[in-house]
């Protein structure tokens, strides 16, 4: 018998600590059948409900407004096709759980994020993604979604009806909840780090060539002499950056067990970073890759000569284009400009002028950072922001899935 499920009234946070709200309703799954019933409880009384995944978001998506539904007991990796690289994966999984079973059938995801505490199904639903600019987001690599809508039904997204499958691979939780997605993976790799602490302009000069020579490169930029602590980078000096090149290494590599900069290891291993304490509120916005050139030196000019009091490292990535309706790359290649405010300082004023001056470059966020998107500039930003509405509707014909952040920008 399977264990009950508790519906107690509680309190949640976020990671960040800059996210919190009470619930009445809080659903422990343990089985398919417990996500439909909490669902049709919502649908019958007309009670919000809202999924917390990992909790690693500094948005307010998760708050509901009332029932508060957890699927972290719904994991694992179920299938692996060795033959189309496809996998299925339950919604509740950490991305740490995934890339061993991959690797057992000889696959590895095509691309990860420098943190894998994430639940799967959360990441794909803001749009997670990691540096390369031949690779797309985690989002991208979903083929196919099983999920629970707003009518209580479970129903599977697939291939054949395209544009419900590019509305749900970022969907911020507005379709339903995910039981499971399947993923395209690619075969299993290694990858061979080759990391330095470069000067910037030394890095400037040499973006196109790391570019076209590795795998994943990126970078963080470090303002002043106290950024490197904030991100557990080391000792780096000011107007130098911490420079990541990653190189694809075949399988059966030997492993290079060193210290993280020159290792040589299984993908899944190597793509994480060690931060796990949350000392900082991080914002992210995308911008055309053609331009990141000149954003960053917007950011770069804001730090140096207006907010000197801001210490962020500036972490710079790329990402190729994808088709999901609410994605930063829909039909676009990216370059990715990550800052944070440090917990416990007054940055509110330093990310709302960058908010403002990324504008010019039709600048797009990750759903799980730091934004200040209204729902105007959401419709002008995603030019399938109709499209995504009218199938948003279709799954979720009472708005259970909305809350008050996603009511002012989707309702």
């Amino acid at each position: 018998m399977r264990e009950s499920i508790a519906t107690t009234a509680g309190h949640w946070g976020n990671w960040g600590g800059n996210q919190a709200f009470d619930y009445a309703e809080f659903v422990d799954a343990a089985t398919d059948e417990d996500v439909v019933a909490a669902v049709a409880r919502a649908a019958t009384t007309g009670h919000g409900l809202r999924v917390a995944g990992s909790g690693h978001s500094f948005t307010p998506i998760v708050q509901s407004d009332h029932t508060l539904l957890s699927v972290e007991r719904l994991t694992g990796v179920t299938s692996a096709d060795e033959a189309t690289m496809r996998a299925t994966v339950r919604g509740g999984t950490r991305l740490w759980d995934v890339g061993a079973p991959l690797w057992d059938h000889g696959m590895s995801l095509a691309n990860q994020g420098d943190v894998d505490a994430q639940s799967i199904s959360g990441a794909i639903a803001t749009g997670t993604k990691g540096s390369g600019p031949a690779f797309g987001n985690l989002s991208s690599t979903v083929r196919g979604v099983r999920l629970v809508d707003g009518n209580a039904d479970v129903v599977a997204i697939t291939e054949s009806d395209a544009d419900a499958l590019h509305a749900a691979q970022v969907s911020i939780g507005m379709l339903g909840v995910f039981l499971d997605v399947d993923v395209q993976a690619v075969p299993a790799y290694k990858l061979r780090e080759q990391n330095a602490i470069l000067p910037f302009d030394e890095v400037e000069a040499n973006w196109t060539t790391y570019l076209a020579d590795y795998r994943h490169f990126s970078f963080w930029w470090m303002p002043t002499p106290a950024s490197s602590a904030m991100y557990d980078l080391g000792t780096v000096p000011p107007d130098h950056c911490v420079v990541k090149l990653l190189t694809e290494e075949p399988a059966d590599a030997a492993d290079v067990d060193a210290e993280p900069g020159s290792r040589t290891g299984r993908a899944h291993l190597i793509y994480p970073d060690a931060t796990t304490e949350a000392r900082f509120h991080e914002l992210e916005y995308m911008v055309p890759a053609e331009q990141g050139r000149d954003a960053l030196e917007v950011l770069r000019t804001l730090m140096l000569t207006k907010h000197t009091d801001q210490i962020s490292p500036v972490q710079v990535r790329w990402q190729k284009a994808d088709e999901a309706y609410l994605s930063a790359q829909y039909r676009r290649d990216t370059m990715s400009l990550s800052v944070s405010g440090q917990v416990g300082t007054s940055y509110e004023p330093f990310l709302r002028e960058l908010d403002h001056e990324l504008q010019q470059f039709d600048a797009r966020p990750h759903w799980g950072k730091v934004h200040y998107l209204t729902r105007d500039r959401v419709e002008a930003l995603y030019p399938r922001y109709d499209d995504f509405q009218e199938i948003r509707r279709r799954f979720d014909p009472k708005n259970l899935f909305l809350n008050p952040h996603l009511r002012e920008l989707f309702g």
